[in-house]
């Protein structure tokens, strides 16, 4: 019997630390994509999640230079959120970005960077 109780905590245990770690949205991809080296200029950024989030906040920079960009924070959930941003100008990118998930509120955040070549066309 005392078998089956330790199999039994220890199922519980691995359930709710696998609930732990399934809980947060998860960025999928993303559009420039992470480590992108861009010959057209992008002129919206894309983040697609494994869940709906409402993106709380998004920071661009540029050679570490704080670029404006326009977020619609009171925007409803989506698995989808698409940013529209003004030509950006030759240098290395980094984007962060922190979500809310709409079915918990758990925040979750990221960053990744990408590189709009010299000589980069608009689209």
């Amino acid at each position: 019997m005392t078998h089956y109780i330790k199999f039994a905590l220890t199922l519980a245990g691995a359930l709710a630390l696998a609930n732990l770690s399934f809980g947060h949205a998860k960025l999928v991809t993303s559009l420039p994509a992470g480590g992108a080296r861009l010959s057209e200029t992008p002129h919206v950024l894309t983040l697609t999640f494994d869940e709906e989030v409402k993106l709380a906040k998004l920071t661009l920079t540029r050679d570490g230079t704080p670029i404006t960009v326009n977020t619609d924070t009171a925007a409803t959930g989506a698995k989808t959120v698409t940013v529209p941003v003004a030509p950006l100008a030759p240098g290395a990118y980094e984007l962060h970005w922190t979500a809310l998930a709409t079915d918990d509120g758990h925040v979750t955040r990221g960053m990744f960077t990408f590189t709009v070549l010299a000589g980069a066309t608009a689209r």
